[in-house]
């Protein structure tokens, strides 16, 4: 079966992801390289979307295997833990796109993070100097390791990244009190950070002591910002242009995703801009 994720939300990161892939393809046409796609979290083709009408959504697989015009991808690296959801979107590309030959498919096994590092010295080596590459990271979660996006310094690659905002790091952080030491490191691995780092951005003293005469910490109002500022700030160390972070809500309008693009060209971050400015 499909996966089932999301709501409009979903459909605009896919909007987004799309009207910048033709403005990608179109500066690309006609140039001498070759070109990766490389898909951290293929998922299973389509999407079901969770609305009271439930459509399928073409999911960003299916839709980069039908780029042809202005030109194609050369390479295409998917990657999916889940095995069910590996199976069909392998035989939807066995069946309906019998000609994409160049497929590397990972199921199981390894996840995005080592296949980050094994891209990242594909395109460090000498047969990479040929290629240039767009990854595309959806996570539902903060699997990605801040340490993966590292290896991908200095290399001819556009970053596309939905960062779990809301959904995840915010719901790691207690209100009335200070997390605990796990959840500081497991949020000091996402963003590459000490610990101690991260608790200073999202903590602040409370000048009110408790009971006990104990000094108190509150957690900053604005959590859920100031998360996809350093996201943003964080990933300025690896490249060195970055989009300003578009928040994806849900129906109830809280944020649980930002989506934001990462490169070492300026113009692709400029068409980025452009293209999340419309969103917001």
């Amino acid at each position: 079966m499909s996966n089932h994720f999301g709501g409009e939300w979903t459909e605009i990161k896919i909007n987004v992801f799309k009207k910048y892939l033709k403005a990608y393809m179109q500066i690309m046409k006609g140039k001498p390289w070759k070109l990766i796609y490389f898909d951290g979290f293929a998922g299973s083709g389509d999407i079901h979307s969770k609305k009271e009408t439930e459509k399928v959504i073409e999911g960003t697989a299916r839709h980069v295997l039908n780029i042809k015009e202005p030109r194609a991808f050369d390479l295409f690296y998917f990657v999916e833990k889940n095995i069910d959801n590996a199976s069909r979107l392998q035989r939807i590309i066995n069946t309906d796109y019998p000609e994409k030959t160049e497929v590397a498919f990972v199921r199981g096994g390894e996840d995005c993070n080592v296949k980050l590092l094994d891209m990242g010295n594909f395109l460090r080596g000498f047969k990479g100097k040929n290629y240039k590459a767009i990854a595309f990271i959806d996570p539902y979660g903060m699997q990605v390791k801040w340490s993966s996006l590292e290896s991908l310094k200095g290399l001819s690659l556009d970053l596309w990244i939905l960062v779990p905002t809301g959904i995840g790091i915010n719901r790691l952080l207690k209100n009335a009190e200070k997390s605990s030491l796990v959840w500081f490191e497991t949020l000091g691995t996402f963003f590459g950070l000490d610990p101690k780092e991260i608790e200073e951005k999202f903590y602040y003293q409370d000048p009110q002591m408790d009971i006990f005469g104990e000094q108190r910490f509150k957690k900053i109002e604005n959590a859920v910002e100031v998360a996809a500022k350093l996201y943003q700030e964080r990933l300025k160390t690896i490249f060195k242009y970055v989009s300003e972070p578009l928040a994806l809500r849900n129906s109830n309008n809280a944020v649980l995703f930002h989506f934001m693009s990462a490169s070492n060209v300026q113009v692709a971050i400029k068409i980025a801009n452009d293209i999340l400015k419309k969103e917001v």
